[in-house]
């Protein structure tokens, strides 16, 4: 089921109608008002609602300088996890409704078009012609599309709902593991991925060889730089290892110089990509690849 967030300032007959329409289209709907804090916090309850195995947990909230450290009450937190989360409620098309408004903090359009970016969250726009030249202006990348009411309700939903198959079909089965040393970088890319892709996460390459023995994966996101075995080796004990040869790997890596990239090419990685690009161009190269592989 397709989750949608619904912005709007106040409740009226006719948007009501169309989150009646959306829900009886197997939508799932929740409505917000526009403003940031609103917003923010209902989508931290869905991600608290549906939150990840422990081990995953005290992993991705630790910081680099912070892995040796006992948990408190207990042992040392395992480096490494196989766990993939236990479910994502977190909704991917946003969809503001415009009724009078002649502006809208900045703040939430901000707000709205850094989800867009680094979460790969679609929003659409809903007004009168003027209310959508006036509070999103003309040039607004970061909107999927607009429509001036009064809407046609049919056009609107079929495009929804080709947006929510097209999210399943990249979702369907498909499963990343991140391997990085840095969990600020785990974390990053965790929220950026998660939404879309099942996600399992390592912090050093051994730890990515055992959660590979025990689990499949479809793509293998690799940092160049980590200490005792680097991201080359183990792209090397990958190949070398019957059962994980095959297995797509991406290099993401701030390491850009001729030598890393040479060094790593006579493994064949599908892509050699740069923590320094946007967000939005990392998740656009990895849909891009799932979406041509099958």
């Amino acid at each position: 089921m397709s989750k949608v967030l619904f912005i709007t300032e106040k409740v009226s007959f006719i948007s009501e109608g169309i989150v009646n329409h959306l829900k009886a289209q197997s939508f799932e709907v929740f409505t917000v008002k526009p403003d940031v804090t609103a917003i923010s916090n209902y989508l931290k309850e869905k991600e608290e609602d549906t939150a990840i195995d422990p081990e995953v947990a005290a992993l991705l909230t630790k910081e680099s300088g912070d892995a040796d450290k006992p948990a408190e009450g207990g042992d040392a937190q395992p480096e490494g996890t196989g766990v993939p989360e236990k479910g994502e409620d977190f909704p991917r098309i946003f969809i503001l409704y415009l009724q009078g408004e002649e502006n809208l903090m900045i703040d939430v359009l901000g707000y709205i078009k850094d989800m867009v970016e680094d979460r790969g969250i679609r929003f659409f726009v809903i007004g009168t012609q003027e209310e959508i030249d006036t509070v999103i202006g003309k040039s607004a990348d970061y909107v999927a599309e607009r429509y001036t009411r009064p809407v046609d309700l049919p056009e609107f939903i079929k495009r929804l709902q080709k947006e929510g198959e097209a999210v399943d079909k990249l979702k369907e089965f498909k499963s990343i593991l991140i391997v990085d040393d840095d969990a600020t970088a785990l974390r990053s890319m965790k929220s950026l991925l998660s939404a879309h892709y099942k996600i399992l996460v390592a912090n050093s390459g051994i730890n990515a060889i055992t959660i590979l023995a025990k689990n499949h994966v479809d793509l293998i996101l690799l940092d160049f730089e980590m200490p005792v075995v680097n991201g080359p080796k183990v792209l090397e004990m990958i190949r070398s290892d019957p059962n994980s040869a095959n297995i797509p790997v991406m290099f993401l890596t701030a390491k850009g110089d001729k030598r890393s990239i040479m060094e790593v090419l006579r493994f064949k990685p599908e892509k050699y990509l740069l923590k320094t690009m946007l967000p939005k161009d990392i998740l656009d190269n990895i849909n891009e690849f799932f979406m041509t592989r099958h």
